[in-house]
């Protein structure tokens, strides 16, 4: 009988989304360890993917072959990141197009009423904050989709952390490793209706 290589392997993916509240660029910058790290994942087949004596945060994508999908950084409000990985490589870089939510609705065109129109229709438009979103894909071996599942939960910014900035205008003062401090002034919101791109 056949085995599908996909189960002879262990090789799985699992999906993170959140609508509720963006991360917290910090505490997700933290937690980004592990890819890859396929040797010990491999290893790791038919037993616990943990071992006691090691700091999670340094295993929590181990085994990660690629993964992409869009980011909602608290500091980077108007603007979906974009997150790539492969093997250990990881890009992160703001998208040329502002969330739909950060564009005033007076100054919606009719095509941008329409694409609300299929949001909201799709389920993709929440009413405090339209359509910011994370969603991830995680594709490896052996991964430990629990801790995954998490570490990510746990990375999002808190409504307490959000009280105590004074709301989300306090969140362009969080820190900011990926962009080295220029992501909420370039990327919070729209001032002037045209999109900026960061210095490379």
């Amino acid at each position: 009988e056949h085995t599908p290589e996909t189960e002879e392997y262990g090789v799985s993916s699992v999906v993170f989304r959140s609508t509720d509240m963006p991360f917290h660029p910090g505490r997700l910058s933290s937690i980004l360890r592990g890819f890859g790290d396929y040797e010990s994942a491999i290893g790791a087949k038919g037993a616990s993917s943990r071992d006691d004596d090691d700091d999670d945060d340094e295993q929590v994508f181990k085994g990660v072959v690629r993964a992409k999908g869009w980011l909602w950084l608290a500091n980077a409000h108007a603007f979906p990141v974009e997150f790539h990985a492969a093997g250990k490589h990881l890009s992160v870089e703001v998208a040329e197009m502002p969330y739909l939510a950060a564009v005033d609705r007076s100054e919606w065109t009719q095509q941008e009423e329409e694409m609300h129109k299929q949001l909201v229709d799709l389920g993709k438009w929440e009413e405090k904050y339209g359509d910011r979103a994370n969603e991830v894909v995680f594709i490896g071996v052996n991964l430990d989709k629990t801790l995954i599942m998490e570490k990510l939960n746990a990375a999002l910014l808190t409504e307490e952390e959000s009280e105590a900035l004074g709301g989300v205008e306090g969140w362009k003062r969080l820190e900011d490793p990926f962009f080295d401090g220029e992501c909420a002034d370039h990327y919070f919101e729209l001032s002037d209706g045209s999109t900026q791109v960061l210095p490379s």
